[in-house]
């Protein structure tokens, strides 16, 4: 299991702006004229406080939104839509409640055509690789917290994304479990 590193997955921002309407109609400007560059391989943190943009910029780059203003490429081609190679972790685990953790690690694959017998063994496979072997059965209300992370983390790296865009992922965790999810991350990026 690793990250697919086979093609150029450089991340450009160049001039972007990006505003919101807010519910009393006035115009909110999240990010003003924003530019960065990550180099594949590079791991990147985004860090600021509460409101500065950080998760804008994430969806930005993953092609769930797109800028007021500038451009926004990945791969050396426009972000227009979702970008191809691209997992993303949102800061609250977007588990489906009514699937197994095995399903919801094997949604991807199955998205993206892969054989249903093929999706469930990768499944299976990244469920050990984060510690959660034994608990495919399960939903996602019986797990803790840490583990519903682990999931999460499954599905995001079962369809080997060059780009691992991460919103906060182990904020709400406990500062021990935080740690040893930290480090298992470092490990599978090493």
């Amino acid at each position: 299991m690793r990250f697919n590193t086979q093609t150029d997955h450089r991340i450009e921002l160049t001039g972007v702006t990006k505003r919101f309407v807010t519910p009393t109609g006035a115009i909110y400007t999240a990010l003003r004229d924003v530019n960065l560059t990550v180099e594949p391989g590079q791991f990147c943190a985004v860090v600021g406080p509460t409101g500065c943009g950080k998760s804008t910029t994430l969806t930005l780059v993953a092609g769930l939104d797109q800028p007021s203003a500038g451009g926004v490429r990945v791969g050396r081609r426009p972000v227009d839509g979702i970008a191809n190679g691209t997992s993303f972790m949102f800061q609250t685990d977007a588990l489906l409640p009514w699937k197994t953790v095995l399903a919801n690690v094997a949604m991807g694959p199955l998205f993206h055509g892969v054989p249903k017998k093929t999706a469930l063994a990768d499944a299976r496979e990244w469920l050990r690789v984060v510690g959660l072997a034994g608990f495919e059965n399960h939903h996602p209300h019986q797990l803790s917290g840490g583990m519903r992370k682990r999931v999460s983390l499954a599905a995001a790296l079962i369809n080997e994304p060059s780009i691992l865009l991460m919103d906060e992922p182990f904020g709400a965790l406990d500062v021990q479990t935080k740690a040893i999810m930290s480090n298992e991350l470092l490990g599978l990026w090493d």
